[in-house]
């Protein structure tokens, strides 16, 4: 090579690193983030779960389906959704919901089949939006083919579960279990099985019996079935009963007695200090995060139990080990039982706890709803639907959001005879209304054409809320305001500046006003104004605010029940005298020269 070709290759790189230097300082000049740190879906999108039985029905028997999820593709991208989340649809008796699982690389026929599913996949990533299923690896089906030969000793299946021989024999010559662990859904979590002649363990239904992780064999097998997924062009997981995973090794020990009040013969009259959040679990969790690192851009969300801020805060590992980009983060959900919870100090103290006890470098999330709770209106009201879709879609973080939030969708009276949720049944038809889950699973409600527009069958599988008449998918698309349309143009905010990197402060909370504001310099900035009381409020922010506020804000959304002239969109609002009818979100853009 000649020295003048050298030459010219030397000032083509010095020219070459000016260029990217250049590129650089105006990105961040502008509050761009720079290109080699843009940011994974999971971070920008919105998740969207979806209860499989109840997204909408295709084949019609009156039980949501694969093709029904696809069909519904084009509206999930139209509400801004990114990511969406399918409950389990793998083959399954259905003792539990699908939550027994009796091959988990295969379909079962009530939600379609294999080719369905590839369509599926196809048709959301043609559009963008991610793929991530539910998983439950805590357990399988008692018809699962390992339990079936694990039963008859048979290599290697022997131990793939959690066998234990008897502790004794009561006075009736009974065979007694090893200790006293209880199942969630009520009852000793272990049982005898005549064949082998020891007890296998069941923290959830009979039908469903515990994994042994402390069997390597079985760890390949569960890491077999994520790259299955995987291949088939699946986005991540998200895996429940994650917290139940692995126990301690010495059977004979039992779990203590539970301060207060509690029926012993539920799952929480025991502290469960034994059976959940055992430290192996992370080992485990950190096996399944190194297979899903060998292929790019996948998510793994985890979806923790309990309240306590710390267990869950340790599924994500650390910059060392990470393990999962979302653990599931619930404190919204467990603090706000009813209205009486919903006050300013009340959400502080939730968002202070879900960002403050984050490990560095890791992202938030945040949740309202999801299949084994009360609807977020039924909890505290359709007059905060609004408020809180503002709040949690705005907050620096990941909102996962339940089917039919987007709508305010309200749980369904189910009658006894009506229940499906084995939980409910479990405890009887004088008990079931405590326990039962299907009031919040029933069908997403499109029309009010018949059933809801969810199907053409003569049926569905849990009766429809009888309010879908005027709650409605359709009839929010044509209402001038109304939650979907709210929920859409959040979904579309969320790409401010302000919502990605902005700064987040709390300028006034009281017990019935609650307000943050999002801030970036060299852009526009957004204060999010909640009324959390049953009252309409006359409120002076500029008195009240621990930071400087300007004398006006522009409204760029309030909650579709309210209708006053003063706060339509592109309205000026006086700080000093803001108007809120009762649980309103009233979101203002701000011109601020410092939060």
């Amino acid at each position: 090579m000649g020295k003048d070709t050298a030459l010219l290759i030397l000032v083509l790189l010095l020219l070459a690193a000016i260029i990217a230097i250049i590129i650089v300082c105006f990105r961040t000049t502008y509050g761009l983030r720079p290109l080699e740190e843009e940011e994974p879906l999971w971070k920008t999108s919105v998740v969207h779960q979806v209860h499989a039985r109840s997204l909408y029905d295709v084949h019609p028997n009156g039980t949501g389906d694969i093709a029904g999820i696809t069909s519904k593709a084009d509206y999930l991208k139209e509400l801004g959704v990114g990511i969406v989340c399918i409950s389990p649809i793998y083959k399954s008796p259905m003792k539990d919901s699908g939550f027994d699982i009796s091959n988990f690389t295969d379909i079962d026929p009530v939600f379609g089949n294999m080719a369905e599913f590839d369509d599926l996949i196809t048709a959301f990533h043609q559009r963008g939006v991610k793929v991530v299923l539910e998983i439950v690896p805590n357990h399988s089906s008692d018809q699962h083919e390992w339990f079936l030969r694990s039963v008859e000793g048979e290599a290697p299946y022997g131990d793939y579960y959690t066998w234990a021989d008897p502790k004794g024999v009561d006075a009736h010559g009974n065979p007694v279990p090893p200790n006293n662990w209880m199942s969630v859904y009520k009852g000793s979590a272990w049982q005898w099985n005549e064949k082998r002649r020891q007890f296998y363990l069941h923290q959830f239904l009979a039908e469903e019996p515990d994994l042994n992780y402390r069997n390597p064999l079985l760890r390949e097998e569960m890491k077999k079935v994520l790259v299955f997924w995987v291949e088939k062009g699946v986005d991540g997981f998200m895996v429940q009963t994650l917290t139940h995973l692995l126990e301690t090794e010495d059977l004979s020990q039992d779990e203590p007695t539970a301060s207060g009040p509690h029926d012993p013969r539920d799952y929480n009259y025991l502290n469960h200090t034994l059976t959940t959040n055992h430290p192996e679990t992370l080992v485990v969790l950190r096996e399944w995060r190194l297979v899903l690192d060998q292929y790019p851009n996948k998510v793994l969300m985890v979806s923790p139990t309990g309240e306590n801020s710390e267990s869950v805060m340790s599924y994500y590992g650390n910059s060392t080990h990470p393990l999962a980009d979302i653990p599931l983060n619930s404190l919204l959900i467990n603090s706000l039982t009813d209205r009486s919870h919903v006050t300013g100090p009340t959400l502080r103290s939730i968002i202070d706890l879900g960002l403050d006890k984050l490990p560095k470098g890791k992202w938030a999330n945040w949740l309202l709803g999801n299949a084994d709770q009360r609807r977020t209106a039924t909890r505290v009201g359709t007059d905060l639907v609004d408020a809180l879709n503002m709040m949690t879609l705005l907050l620096p973080g990941t909102p996962v959001v339940y089917y039919g939030e987007e709508i305010g969708m309200e749980d369904t009276e189910i009658t006894w005879n009506e229940t499906r949720d084995s939980l409910g049944l479990r405890w009887g038809p004088d008990h079931y209304r405590d326990h039962s889950r299907d009031p919040a699973r029933t069908p997403m409600q499109w029309d009010d054409s018949k059933l809801a527009g969810f199907t053409t069958s003569n049926s569905t599988w849990l009766p429809v809320n009888p309010n879908y008449k005027t709650l409605n998918v359709k009839g929010q698309s044509e209402a001038p305001q109304s939650h979907l349309k709210i929920f859409k143009e959040l979904t579309v905010l969320r790409g401010q500046e302000a919502f990605r990197d902005g700064y987040l402060q709390f300028p006034v909370v009281t017990k019935n006003i609650f307000t943050f504001i999002r801030y970036v310099e060299r852009a526009d900035s957004y204060m999010l104004v909640i009324n959390t009381s049953v009252d309409d409020v006359v409120v002076n922010l500029r008195l009240n605010s621990t930071v400087q506020l300007p004398q006006s804000g522009t409204v760029v959304l309030r909650s579709s029940s309210d209708t006053s002239a003063d706060t339509l969109p592109g309205s000026e609002v006086l700080l000093d005298e803001v108007h809120l009818v009762a649980g309103e979100g009233l979101l203002l853009k701000l011109s601020l020269q410092s939060p």
